[in-house]
Parts: structure tokens; sequence; C-alpha cells
């Protein structure tokens, strides 16, 4: 595992084409505790109930990151457990996500950036975004690969929303060689073969609520992450 050089800032990674936790690989097993060391970006704050993480966005936020402190390559396999607790949170994960081109630093946006300064840092990096629950923005979960601000090697979608609040969910996602997936609660949600994956990143969690004439700020729970990689 390679560590990444962190300019100003910092996705995650996984996989096996049959869905299961690959034998040759090494778990790590991160606690709530630790994910509040993660690097930060925008307005939010994390706090630790037993076993759980909670992420929440606070006043003026539009989105909340979460950031690995490490890059992974190669076949890797994410599992968790994720709860909204709020109507509007939509759960976002960017994996191996890093500068374009051959570099695996994250260079992170000014200090003061805020609002669209997020969205244009995001479309300038290389990334796979999968965003699996986003019902308030009034859009499907989808699943893309971000190559350029106007480019993207795939993209996937779903005609309906796949999570309700206040229910614990079953995450993994995964890559083995060129095939990613994505499942919810042990049932294969997206499966992607790219011929030309990217090779090293940083594992991102965010969460996004809404804005606009009622701002409803996203808050969710975290449990039992482990990254076999």
């Amino acid at each position: 595992m390679k560590k990444a050089i962190l300019t100003v800032i910092t996705t995650i990674t996984l996989g096996n084409s049959a869905c299961t936790a690959q034998n040759d690989l090494k778990k790590e097993g991160i606690s709530a505790k630790e994910l509040t060391t993660w690097q930060t970006l925008d307005l939010g704050k994390t706090s630790v109930n037993g076993e759980e993480l909670i992420v929440e966005e606070t006043e003026g936020s539009d989105g909340y990151f979460l950031i690995s402190p490490d890059t992974y390559e190669g076949d890797v396999q994410i599992n968790y457990q994720v709860k909204a607790l709020s109507e509007s949170s939509v759960c976002i994960v960017l994996l191996f996500t890093s500068d374009m081109g051959d570099s695996e630093n994250l260079t992170l946006p000014p200090a003061n950036a805020k609002g669209r300064d997020f969205w244009d840092w995001r479309t300038k990096l290389e990334h796979y975004n999968l965003t699996f629950n986003n019902a308030s923005h009034g859009n499907k979960p989808f699943f893309f690969k971000n190559v350029s601000p106007f480019k993207r090697g795939f993209y996937q979608t779903l005609p309906n929303t796949i999570m309700k609040t206040q229910e614990w969910n079953s995450v993994e996602i995964g890559r083995k060689g060129t095939h990613m997936w994505f499942k919810l609660n042990d049932s294969i949600v997206f499966e992607q073969e790219d011929c030309n994956p990217l090779s090293a990143g940083h594992m991102i969690f965010r969460i996004s609520g809404t804005t606009g004439e009622e701002t409803i700020f996203a808050k969710i729970a975290l449990k039992d992450l482990v990254i076999a990689h």
C-alpha cells in the first residue's frame, strides 16, 4: 500500500468478480475512532457513538468529505454498514481518487473554497463516483468513471432508489483486475468492466443534503468498515 502526498487535500477501492472477500488480500478493520482522524473537507463534523461514526453537515455546508490517509491500488474490497439518519442524506463514495495523470497525489482545494469550488475541484480529479442514496436530490443511484471535466469512462444509473432512512444497510465495493462491483444488502447493484482501470488513489466518503428553499442537512452513521487490499 502506497502513501500519497497531500498537497493542500485526499477515495475507496476493492474487488472480486465473485463478490466475496479474496483470500490473498489483507483485511484492515478501521474503527469509528480511527475514522475521526481522516482528512475532512467543507463544513461538517464527526462524532463517535459506541462502535458507530456519526457524520453530519453543519450550517453553511454544501457537502462534507471524509478522506482516507492512505492510497489503495490493485485488487481491493470494501465492506461496511451505513444508515441514513436524515431523509436528505445523499451517500457518495469516491474511489481511486487522485490528480489527473500518473500522479497518485491528491491536491486539495484552497482553504477558502466553498460551494461550486468543490464541484470544480472534483471534476478535475480522476476517480470512480458511486452515489447510491440520492432520492433527496431528485436523482437515482449512479456509478461513473471521471476521466476529465469533459469525459467519463463509463456511466451507469438505476431507475429507482435503493435505500431507506433509519435502516442499516450492508455495503460491499470491490475491484479484481478489470472487474468492479457494488453490492447493497448482498444484492449486486452495479457491475462494470474497466479495461483501463485507475491504478491507485484515496477513498473518500461524502455526504450531501438539500439546499434552496428548505435546507436539510445530511447525517449518516457508519460502522464495521473493513478494507481488504
